[in-house]
């Protein structure tokens, strides 16, 4: 199991690493997002979480010119200042929004927001997993689902690790000897 981790963790760092560092926040780091921030989507339009409303400065605290953030911030003079020790003391780094990240169906539905957003590697296709065709076994597959899984969107779009490895072992109860979620992190350069 371990050289099995490690070796998955070689691949993702050569080959994903280099991407998410650039497109973390443009390449910038000058700016991050602000932790009030939060996209509305589809429109990729950042609104202030303390006034759910348009932020000004899109969400953006920016480190080297602080009275730009502060002048362009909803927030309170208290709260202002709070967001940006925050960041610039790099307790926060940042929860993005980036192109080419995909929502898990499943998670939108639990409520977790831009959470729900994952990189392609993060997303498995319950395929993978199983020997069924979706089209083809869809009625017997439905009926191992539980109520709030009978769609066919849950079954044939790729879900985040915990709800693909979930889904496959109530549809293949011995499944759950066979996978696990494994977790990486990447951190920003």
């Amino acid at each position: 199991m371990i050289a099995i981790r490690a070796e998955i963790e070689k691949r993702l760092t050569n080959q994903s690493a280099e991407w998410v560092a650039l497109s973390y926040d443009g390449g910038s780091i000058d700016a991050t997002n602000c932790p009030e921030g939060a996209i509305r989507l589809p429109i990729d339009l950042w609104v202030c979480k303390l006034f759910d409303d348009i932020c000004p400065i899109q969400a953006q605290v920016f480190l080297r010119d602080r009275q730009a953030f502060f002048r362009g911030c909803l927030a309170s003079s208290d709260k202002k200042q709070q967001i940006f020790e925050t960041v610039s003391e790099g307790k926060y780094r940042g929860f993005h929004h980036l192109a080419g990240r995909i929502p898990c169906p499943l998670c939108e539905d639990e409520g977790k927001g831009n959470f729900s957003y994952r990189y392609p590697w993060e997303l498995a296709d319950l395929e993978y997993y199983s020997s069924f065709v979706v089209m083809r076994d869809w009625p017997i597959l439905r009926s191992k689902l539980s109520v709030g899984l009978r769609n066919l969107t849950t079954v044939t779009t790729p879900l985040c690790a915990p709800h693909a490895k979930a889904l496959a072992e109530e549809l293949d109860p011995a499944l759950s000897a066979k996978l696990m979620v494994l977790n990486f992190e990447f951190r920003r350069p």
